[in-house]
């Protein structure tokens, strides 16, 4: 099973790319868009590049459980994206990994444009090798 992780932005998105076989991810990016038109079509041509089974996007959650707006944005992208494509979507927890991915890429001494340009990147592998684990 190959696995698409979204951790979605209002201007960039992370993607990364897993599998079950390796029980991780080994692929994973960033990229900005103008338009959700334009990022589910972006969606749709890796889906189709990768031969993906699955989509894992992730949901931001606060603290205490609570929605945020910004879950109520990912909850209708997710909609949206359901309506375009037939693969399962599952929509998982992703509080913290903004915050992990960011310290991860501080670690590996990345400057402070390259971590804010890239760690949705690294919070998309976050939440597939989550998802991985919990399916294996």
């Amino acid at each position: 099973m190959k696995v698409l992780g979204i951790d979605y932005g209002k201007k960039n998105i992370g993607f990364a790319i897993g599998t079950s076989i390796l029980g991780n991810s080994s692929t994973f990016f960033s990229e900005s868009y103008k338009s959700k038109k334009s990022l589910i079509l972006r969606i749709l041509k890796i889906i189709d590049e990768w031969e993906i089974n699955e989509l894992v996007i992730g949901l931001p959650l606060n603290m205490d459980d609570s929605e945020s707006e910004m879950s109520k944005e990912v909850r209708e992208f997710s909609k949206i994206l359901s309506e375009a494509i037939n693969i399962n979507i599952h929509l998982v927890d992703e509080r913290l990994t903004t915050v992990e991915a960011k310290s991860i890429l501080k670690e590996q001494n990345k400057k402070i444009d390259y971590i804010d340009n890239e760690n949705h990147g690294v919070a998309a592998k976050l939440i597939v090798d989550s998802f991985l684990r919990e399916k294996i």
